[in-house]
């Protein structure tokens, strides 16, 4: 044996360092993809990878992963990309008033803060994050999060204008009334009331937004408001089609399929109605924001912040049409979100955005509206960056020799894994309410695992629609007639849907997460985060911390599961296939089992108190002594 080749023997040999470890780990992928990137959708094409080995099936689940994030960025030029920047250029120009009225500088994005004016910067980060979801087809997800919001300024509104809930009125139908009221002549007639709490609520006790017994919303459109000089918009008929939406039913089902079966590929189906109602919320919630800082304003009497001028600002300004690069877009991961290169051009955005708050100009020139509204949205996602590297650290730190990213890599390709499964059950069900039901589980557990990325507690609302629809598959896979007598109920509400998919058992999951599907006055989170971290098999005080990731790879496996059930039908081949790649992922019926008693366990635990203090607290302790 010659030298050369003894010290090539010898490398062989020697342990694996890290980074040639990962140059292995990059050379096998760069295989895979190639070998996976020439197979298509079709059932054909699929059973021919089974017979070979259903490990190549997961090679042609990434290869759809990665041939819909190479289309992210075409996709975000063909959607509503011009009307979302201009609302976030108008969103913008609150950055300052932010500033000067104490937000904390590098709060978690996430986080709905203690003090009133981080509870208004937490609800103008919140339009980022929207607008990040819509660039990325994320419909969705995108909805989910808005709802939220939605809720949480109607009943802001309400308060302002002293409108109460009537017994027996709809939700919407109080939206409409708050919304119209308040802003009945805005911006002419400042509003002087405002809600100012250590946390949030609201005085409306009975004003109820629904979800155990949600049903197919009303087709009113009731009150109006004005958004600029010739367009109304239906506070009670944007409630209605968002419900609509997040059910996985309505005329928006189209952006779903494109986005989670045709891998956001060629021209998007006519979304003209979804992305204009999901951007008019997105206005509604801004200018009640705005409210909320103009009286704010008004109260700390600022000289550089006159409330004058909060009110004359613009719904929308000019952006462009050019939407964020796809590194802005991407999930929080070490491979893609923070890549080193992107987590330099994040310290470059930080120094940039502080500088223009201290009203110097890093560029040289003022910024145009357009670079203010790309500079204020990549500035949200470098602060989403620096809080996930914080909690990288700290589970080092935590974990020591034993931390190992495999782990996380591990776990974003078993939600890869699942999303991907429940994308190509919705094309080759194409047509069938089963198929609505698949795409709407893939594209919002995309959107869950970049929220749980995040430590972002909005993961769990998406989860919320996850369990649904997942219970909706699996009713048209074992009762096929009792599916189509719930389809055609106007009556039908989600918990129809588990209590047919034989999931009774899941009633604690499921309340649990409904309290983080919303954002009103009576959610009570910190009582459904406690039957959270009760669901986790070992219950160790340290797992308080784990309960969302342990809810997010629960309800990944029951995806995975009712997927492989669901293509039974189709395949018997890609079936075994999926099962024998569910295994590899730790997925078994088993462990579902389990998992169903131990929330069958927690059925009668409470969801304890009311989260959110202020208004709402005081008013149900009035009432409480009457």
């Amino acid at each position: 044996m010659g030298r050369a080749s003894r010290r090539r023997s010898e490398l062989r040999k020697s342990p694996t360092t890290e980074q040639e470890r990962q140059r292995r780990q990059a050379r096998y992928a760069h295989r895979a993809q190639r070998r996976a990137a020439k197979h298509g959708s079709t059932v054909q094409e699929y059973e021919e990878i089974a017979r070979r080995h259903h490990k190549y099936i997961g090679e042609a689940l990434l290869a759809r992963h990665n041939r819909r994030m190479a289309n992210m960025s075409s996709a975000a030029s063909n959607l509503a990309t011009e009307a979302v920047l201009e609302v976030l250029a108008s969103a913008s120009t609150m950055d300052f008033a932010l500033h000067k009225l104490g937000a904390t500088r590098n709060r978690f994005p996430m986080h709905t803060g203690e003090r009133w004016i981080d509870q208004i910067a937490w609800g103008i980060d919140s339009a980022y994050q929207i607008a990040r979801f819509i660039f990325s087809g994320q419909f969705v997800g995108a909805a989910v999060v808005l709802r939220t919001q939605f809720e949480r300024w109607t009943e802001n509104a309400a308060y302002n204008c002293g409108v109460r809930h009537r017994a027996g009125e709809s939700s919407g139908s109080f939206a409409a009334r708050a919304w119209s009221h308040c802003h009945s002549s805005y911006p002419l007639s400042p509003v002087t009331l405002y809600e100012h709490v250590r946390k949030y609520g609201f005085e409306l006790e009975e004003a109820i937004f629904p979800w155990e017994n949600e049903s197919h919303a009303n087709e009113g459109r009731g009150l109006g408001v004005h958004l600029g000089d010739d367009k109304t918009v239906y506070p009670e008929q944007m409630m209605g089609e968002l419900s609509e939406f997040l059910h996985g039913r309505g005329p928006w089902l189209p952006i779903v399929h494109w986005e989670a079966a045709d891998l956001l590929g060629s021209n998007p189906p006519s979304f003209s109605d979804a992305s204009s109602c999901l951007i008019d919320v997105m206005r509604l919630n801004l200018r009640q924001l705005r409210l909320c800082l103009a009286t704010l304003a008004q109260e700390e009497q600022i000289p550089e912040l006159p409330s004058r001028y909060l009110f004359a600002l613009p719904d929308t300004l000019p952006a462009g049409d050019t939407p964020p690069p796809l590194m802005l877009l991407e999930p929080l991961l070490p491979r893609t979100g923070l890549q080193s290169d992107v987590l330099e051009y994040y310290a470059q955005i930080r120094s940039a955005h502080t500088e223009v708050l201290h009203r110097r100009r890093p560029a040289g020139r003022l910024y145009r509206d357009d670079e203010m509204a790309h500079l204020a949205f990549a500035e949200r996602r470098s602060r989403a960056a620096h809080h996930a590297l914080k909690a990288l650290a700290s589970e080092k730190r935590e974990l020591g020799a034993d931390f190992n990213l495999d782990g996380l890599e591990f776990r974003a390709t078993k939600y890869v894994f699942a999303a991907e499964m429940a994308g190509l059950l919705a094309v080759w069900k194409h047509g069938e309410p089963q198929a609505d039901a698949a795409a709407t589980c893939s594209s919002v557990l995309r959107t869950a695992s970049w929220l749980w990325l995040e430590d972002d507690d909005r993961a769990l609302a998406q989860m919320r629609i996850l369990l649904e629809q997942c219970a909706r598959m699996r009713v048209w896979s074992l009762k096929p007639e009792k599916a189509r007598r719930l389809e055609d109920s106007r009556q039908t509400t989600p918990k129809d849907w588990i209590i047919a998919a034989g999931w009774k058992r899941l009633n604690a999951l499921n309340r649990a997460l409904g309290e983080f599907a919303h954002a009103h006055a009576r959610v009570r989170q910190d009582g459904a985060r406690e039957i959270l971290w009760k669901i986790q098999l070992d219950g160790a005080e340290s797992s308080i911390r784990t309960a969302r990731g342990h809810t997010m790879d629960a309800l990944t496996a029951v995806t995975m599961l009712e997927a492989a059930r669901a293509v039974k039908h189709v395949s018997p081949a890609i079936h075994e296939a999926f099962i024998a790649l569910s295994e590899d992922m730790e997925v078994c019926d088993e462990r579902v089992n389990e998992l169903l008693d131990r929330v069958m366990r927690l059925r009668d635990a409470s969801l304890g108190s009311y989260s959110f203090v202020g208004p709402a607290a005081e008013w149900r302790d009035q009432n409480s002594k009457q």
